[in-house]
């Protein structure tokens, strides 16, 4: 039968993947982001919000963040699985598209873009301008997939499935994370688990440690003789940085208080735009629960004078 043999958490985005040279343009994309109040935020930064944009300071947490990926890096590496099952949260949203609260993508390969530089601007830029301009075909893992979706409805959770992306498209950033940074052998299996971060289906931090429950459940019961590994990409807070609600998950996390989990507030989850990104590892949690997450790094990475950037944040199971 399957087992998990390892759970990973980390961070993705524009602060790890552009150079501190890069991050005051990341802090001016900010002020034109339709998604929030800059100047509302201006008020309420933190008192020494001067001494967080310093180029040594960002520096200095730019290094450590990498530094820490290296962990995860070698952490699956010497776990050795057959297989990742990536949580995170779909950034690109198809007006025509049915939206799922959770789903599994069943697919033999996974078109994966080139790494490349991130563009602030993208966001301002429809998804049929975003096309990925050279892509590689990545291994799926569609038993497991499978497994997972039926194992799950059974178990009294809708989940949705997908088969593959849009032609010309590539995998969705938040997933596609795993190959460009963490993973050492980037043919290494990955089944993309889905779970949205927006508003109105956007499941309570209650049903996503359930969920981890039941993701380990039907791993269990897969009739494979497979090593898997759980990785939460993405997280903590973001694109306005909430150090106290990331210092707060953090401490349940390393505590493994499913109790402070579950009951993470919705209109705090949802304080800013990438923040529900939470619920990632709320569900890696469950899924590794009795065991307790060892925090390799948390580094509150300020950009802008309003306090916006990203709680930065790497663990393992």
């Amino acid at each position: 039968m399957a087992s998990i043999v390892l759970g990973i958490g980390s961070s993705h985005g524009p602060s790890i993947q552009t150079d501190p040279v890069g991050w005051p343009r990341l802090g001016d994309a900010d002020t034109r982001d339709p998604r929030f109040d800059y100047q509302s935020l201006l008020a309420k930064a933190p008192q020494d919000i001067e001494a967080q944009l310093t180029p040594e300071k960002q520096r200095e947490r730019y290094d450590a963040a990498h530094a820490a990926i290296d962990k995860l890096r070698t952490a699956l590496d010497e776990a050795k699985p057959d297989v990742l099952v990536v949580i995170s949260n779909p950034h690109r949203v198809w007006a025509d598209e049915t939206r799922a609260v959770f789903a599994v993508m069943r697919a033999e390969s996974l078109p994966v873009a080139q790494r490349q530089g991130f563009d602030p601007d993208a966001r301002f830029r429809s998804n049929e301008e975003r096309r990925a301009p050279v892509i590689n075909d990545r291994p799926g893992q569609p038993l497991l997939a499978e497994h997972l979706i039926t194992t799950l409805n059974d178990d009294g959770f809708d989940i949705g499935c997908g088969d593959a992306v849009r032609d010309g498209h590539a995998l969705d950033d938040a997933f596609a994370y795993a190959h460009h940074f963490v993973m050492p052998d980037e043919n290494l299996p990955v089944v993309p688990f889905m779970v949205s971060r927006y508003l109105p289906y956007q499941a309570s931090a209650a049903r996503c440690y359930a969920l981890g429950g039941a993701i380990r459940r039907a791993i269990d019961a897969w009739d494979a003789d497979a090593r898997v590994a759980l990785m939460a990409s993405g997280g903590l807070s973001h694109q306005i940085i909430d150090e106290e609600l990331d210092r707060g998950v953090i401490a349940a996390l390393q505590s493994g208080d499913e109790q402070a989990l579950g009951a993470l507030e919705r209109d705090r989850l949802n304080g800013a735009p990438g923040t529900p990104e939470i619920l990632n590892w709320v569900t890696v949690a469950g899924a590794m629960s009795p065991g307790t997450m060892t925090l390799l790094d948390y580094l509150p990475c300020y950009r802008s004078l309003a306090g916006t950037g990203h709680g930065l944040t790497f663990g393992v199971w």
